[in-house]
Formats: C-alpha cells, structure tokens, sequence
C-alpha cells in the first residue's frame, strides 16, 4: 500500500509539471521588461519648412523598430505641426503665407513704451506653434518611449501697419496692420507695428531705402496677440526727399535668418 502511494503521488507531481509546460501557450508572450528607448538628439531648433534627422536607439529587446509621432497641445494638423517620417526624418511645417485680416478684428491692449496696457492691435487669426514633441515608441513593448523637444525658429511676416495716437485716450497707442502693408507719406515719422512667427526681442528690423530710418525697438515694444502672435512696434522716420514707391521691410533675427515683406511700406 504505501509503495502505490508513492507512485500516485509521483505521478500527480509529473502531471502538474506537465501542465504548467503547456498551459500557457493560450495567450500572447508579455512583452520584455527589460526594454528601453533613446532619442537622439534630444532637443532641436529646426526652421520654418526645415528638416531634422531624429534616431532612436531600443535595448532590450531583438526587435529595435520604433513608431515615430509628432504632438504638439496647440495643434494636431501637421500643416501647423510638421510630420515624421519612419525613419525619424522629421519636417517643420512651411512658413506661413500671409493671410488677409480677420473680420471683426483681434485686438490686445499696449501701453507704449510699457510691458502692457492700452493699444488696440488688429492681426490675422492664426495658431501659433512654437514648439512640438518628437517621440519614438518600442515596437516590442509600446510602453518604453523617449522624446525630443522640437523648436520652430525663423521668422514669418504676417501683418505690417501703424500705430497712431488714440485721440481719447492720451499715451495710448491704436495699432492695426494687414497683408497689404501700410502708407506713409515722405517727410513723416511713423509708427510701425509688426506682427508674426519670430518677432521676439533680439530681431532687428530694416525699410530698404537710405531715405528711411529705423529706431529698432526695445524689449517692452514686443507683446504677444491675444491668439499668441508676437508682434512689435517702433519708430521709422521717412526723410522728405525720399522717392515715392514701394519699400521692403527685412527682419533679422539672432540666428541672422531673414525674412522679407515685399512693399511692406509704400512712401507716398
């Protein structure tokens, strides 16, 4: 009795080993819990309409593919965002056209010469993207990612006009600009306002022509849109023999990237 004990025993001990062998063989195999994702680089600066090579380097696992996404919180169409390729080629979006004015138009308030306050400024409506995230995710574990932030550089002009004192309220300057740009007459000094991608402290601003002169702004004259859009305002002075025609405004930023607005001023 007690040998054939033993042997049922050893035979439940076999058929349990057995068992678990083979139980699992309904299911998916887990992913590695090993697995890790790095991006190189990890941030970039890449211009309106330029590219950027990313790479992604998985361990951990025999499979090293990765899928590639690029995000942005302001934006999901790639025209704003730029696109990826799978390969990790990543392309910025192409710099922005000119719009026509929004109607009724945007404003957001100035105090000239202040950090903020009084000045009605009129701008195209427009998402502002500055930023996005590139991010690669394993293939074999879609849990393991790595990131690299993208910034959008460059500079795009999208509206040019005046600033003029508000009649009603004295220190207070009523700014409105278009894709059309703006007239001022020989012999006058104006107030020029400036509004688009990369208008930020640092640019330098130029009207071709040696009859007009730019007083180039200071860091208070920058303020953002009430949609995000930079913009500026500061001082051109036209001199009174200066020939009647269209002018060009060339903005310069820290980069020495240059951006153009063909007959941003027409001298009348």
């Amino acid at each position: 009795m007690r040998n054939s004990r033993l042997i049922g025993c050893g035979a439940a001990a076999l058929l349990a080993v057995v068992s678990s062998g083979c139980g699992g063989g309904g299911g998916a195999a887990p992913p590695p819990s090993n697995v890790s994702v790095t991006i190189s680089p990890t941030s970039a600066a890449v211009s309106y309409g330029g590219t950027k090579q990313f790479t992604a380097t998985v361990t951990g696992a025999t499979n090293t593919s990765v899928t590639w996404k690029v995000t942005s919180p302001s934006s999901t169409d790639s025209s704003q965002i730029g696109s990826i390729s799978t390969s990790g080629l990543y392309t910025a979006p192409a710099e922005t056209s000119i719009p026509a004015a929004s109607s009724p138009p945007q404003t957001f308030p100035v105090i000239a010469g202040q950090p903020s306050s009084n000045v009605n400024v009129t701008v195209p409506a427009i998402s502002a993207v500055d930023s996005v995230t590139v991010t690669a995710t394993s293939q074999a574990d879609p849990s393991k990612s790595a990131s690299a932030t993208v910034t959008l550089s460059g500079i795009s002009i999208l509206a040019v006009g005046q600033c003029v004192q508000d009649p009603n309220t004295p220190g207070t300057l009523n700014c409105s600009g278009g894709s059309t740009g703006t007239e001022i007459p020989a012999g006058q000094t104006a107030t020029l306002f400036v509004a688009g991608f990369g208008i930020l402290p640092g640019t330098t601003y130029t009207v071709t022509g040696p009859d007009v002169t730019v007083t180039q702004p200071a860091p208070q004259q920058f303020q953002p849109a009430s949609d995000g859009t930079p913009a500026v305002y500061f001082t051109i002075i036209v001199s009174p023999g200066a020939v009647p025609g269209p002018r060009n405004l060339v903005v310069r930023n820290q980069r020495n990237e240059l951006a153009s607005f063909a007959g941003a001023v027409q001298i009348q």
